[in-house]
């Protein structure tokens, strides 16, 4: 995976530093970058840290079903999202400025939110919500139709505006069966019609497969990418949604391409973050990041910076990456695991849990204190 770690070099030796008014943290990052891993040389699962495969596989299927309700994934105890339901929650409520991002009232309500949803929901059934997110887009993209006047029986009815739906997904495997060398074999998030309405709108928004022969590549878009929390869990949930079109097609998985657009690593909060608001800082602390030569001295820069770039405060711990990014940067990658999918159909695959359908052998991450605190 040296592909990730030298994207990890890019953001922090090359990067600028940026305070971003929606999760009201501190970043570092880049513009672009783009980064391929060929699937036949193994599963692109980060070695230098342990990725728990289940959450981000857990999720792609979440996604694959078009939900748009947390509460599946928190049943089988993934919480990746369960902040930004939160978030949203707060907003729809109208009581999101009784509870200031990074304070204690907000991860005290937090808290309490989180044992509501975790309980029957019944009584609450959209306390989970997120609008129309992701696969909600993939399989229930609205189309407006028009229809003319018409008599139904003894009825008429005048000229009407429906709503129809399109199933990208089943678009997207009919597609490259009937037609693989179409350039058309696209899933799309990025709705700009109901962006308002969700409490996040789409990271990776497109997904294009291409086919050559029996190979079929995946070629990821990317609008925001968290380069230490999410680009790990992006690259193995896509190359996982290539391997399943592949086995649904009946193609050879080959290349994920991975398009990243603005690469950050979070700064945390203040007073953490004070360190980075200091140009000279920055400068030098890149400098002596561009002038590390071998894994240990990023270990040692690891303990200077946290000498000097001041405490994180209480209830913001972990927020602040770049320590687990320099750790991190101090292991040896390791061999890549191998993936075996269940020949069961895609559409029948991801109504079921993801270990009875996905097997990664020979995984053999580094182990270490790497929970960091996704931003919100």
């Amino acid at each position: 995976m040296h592909q990730y770690h030298d994207l990890l070099k890019r953001v922090l030796g090359e990067g600028d530093v940026q305070f971003e008014p929606r999760t009201q943290e501190y970043t570092i990052g880049i513009s672009s970058d783009s980064r391929t891993y060929d699937l036949r040389e193994g599963f692109p699962l980060v070695t230098t840290k342990n990725v728990p495969s289940r959450l981000p596989f857990e999720e792609l299927f979440w996604k694959l079903r078009g939900e748009r309700n947390v509460k599946s994934l928190v049943d089988r105890n993934v919480n990746i999202w369960t902040a930004n339901a939160f978030d949203r929650h707060l907003k729809t409520q109208g009581i999101q400025s009784k509870f200031p991002k990074h304070s204690a009232e907000w991860n005290s309500e937090f808290e309490d939110y989180q044992v509501r949803l975790k309980q029957d929901s019944n009584s609450e059934p959209t306390i989970g919500d997120l609008g129309p997110v992701y696969g909600h887009q993939w399989r229930h993209w609205k189309k407006p139709v028009f229809v003319k006047g018409h008599s139904e029986g003894i009825e008429w009815v005048s000229d009407e505006w429906r709503i129809e739906e399109i199933d990208q997904l089943e678009h997207l495997v009919g597609g490259i069966k009937k037609k693989p060398g179409s350039r058309y074999h696209v899933l799309n998030a990025w709705n700009p019609s109901e962006l308002a309405d969700m409490a996040l709108g789409p990271c990776p928004f497109w997904h294009q497969f291409t086919v050559y022969g029996n190979k079929i590549d995946l070629t990821m878009v990317q609008r925001s990418c968290d380069v230490f929390l999410g680009v790990p869990f992006n690259i193995a949930q896509d190359s996982l949604l290539l391997h399943m079109v592949a086995r649904e097609t009946g193609l050879e998985p080959r290349k994920f391409n991975h398009s990243l657009v603005n690469v950050h690593a979070y700064l945390g909060v203040v007073p953490r973050a004070n360190f980075w608001a200091d140009d000279k800082n920055v400068k030098e602390f890149q400098e002596e990041f561009n002038a590390v030569s071998n894994r240990e001295g990023y270990l040692e820069l690891r303990g200077k910076y946290l000498k000097i770039a001041g405490s994180e405060s209480e209830g913001n711990e972990r927020k602040d990456h770049i320590p687990f990014i320099l750790e991190q940067l101090s292991k040896e990658p390791r061999d890549l695991p191998s993936i075996k999918l269940v020949d069961i159909p895609l559409l029948e695959a991801i109504q079921k849990p993801v270990v009875d359908v996905v097997h990664i052998s020979g995984y053999d991450s580094h182990k270490w204190d790497s929970k960091a605190i996704m931003a919100t």
